[in-house]
Parts: C-alpha cells; structure tokens; sequence
C-alpha cells in the first residue's frame, strides 16, 4: 500500500513538474526538458501561448496559362467553422515540425489545389499561397478587411 502510494504521489510530482516546465516554456523560451516531451506538454499550453490583434486568412491564387492570377476560393477546400477552418489553414501540426516540415505541407496543399482545380476545368501553371492579416474590429470579423488595412504575408514563416 504505501509503495502504491509513493509511485501515485511520485506520478503526479512528475506531471506537475512537466506541465510546470511547459508553462515556464510558453513564458520564457526556456526549458530542461527534451523537445518531444515538450512539445506534448506545451499543446496544453494553448491558452497562454499568445493572443493577436490580427485576422489572418489563407489565400490562393493561379497563374493562367496567358500569365493573369486568378484567386482560388478556399472555402470547399477548408469547410466547418472560423476557428476550425484557421487551424487547418495554419498547419498546425506541420508547423510544430519546423519550418521545412511547414513549407512541405504548403507545397502538398498547393498541387492539391493545382490538381483539383484542374478537374473542374480551371488550369494554372503555378499556385501562390499567403495570409492576408488586417486588425480585428469590433464591427466584426471582416470590417477591417480592406486594401489599406490588409496586407500579404508568407504562409511558412508568417512575416
């Protein structure tokens, strides 16, 4: 009973002890832990792991075979909700692998849409992927989506 009880209070010592490194990680940039225990730990995290006052959206757009670009709606390839929608957008788990790993998953995502696009009769020569970012309002998500407020960003390292 009480080996039971040490290797209980010992796993819960331990667990304190990861989520509390992870907390320090979110805050700090520092950490004593290897990076995949880590980066289990830091998921937890989420809440505090920052807060932006920008919208950001993925975009698309083809190049025609007479060299005019053209957006891609997004919407079919990315459907449910805003924030479900922006996660999938940001590559989350791609992301969390590096930037190599991240700009591997924007090229994989563009000759889908090369690919599928192409079905359904709209051929392009290249694909562009960006985010555009503009300050949120209070009027709502799309208020301040304007050219003098919106501007293109890299999808890989988001600057």
């Amino acid at each position: 009973m009480r080996l039971r009880r040490t290797l209980v209070s010992f796993g819960i010592g331990l667990y304190l002890f990861v989520t509390a490194n992870a907390l320090v990680y979110t805050v700090f940039r520092k950490s004593l832990l290897p990076t995949p225990v880590l980066r289990y730990f830091y998921g937890m995290m989420a809440p505090y792991q920052g807060y932006s006052t920008y919208n950001f959206e993925l975009v698309a757009g083809g190049k025609t075979e007479e060299g005019a670009w053209e957006m891609i709606d997004l919407l079919p390839y990315f459907p449910g909700s805003t924030g479900e929608r922006t996660f999938r957008e940001f590559l989350l788990s791609r992301r969390a692998q590096g930037e190599e790993e991240t700009r591997k998953g924007y090229e994989q995502l563009a000759g889908q849409l090369r690919r599928t696009e192409a079905e359904h009769g709209r051929s392009y020569t290249e694909i562009r992927l960006s985010f555009d970012t503009w300050p949120m309002a209070r009027d709502g998500y799309e208020a301040l989506r304007l050219p003098a407020f919106t501007r293109r960003v890299n999808p890989i390292t988001l600057e």
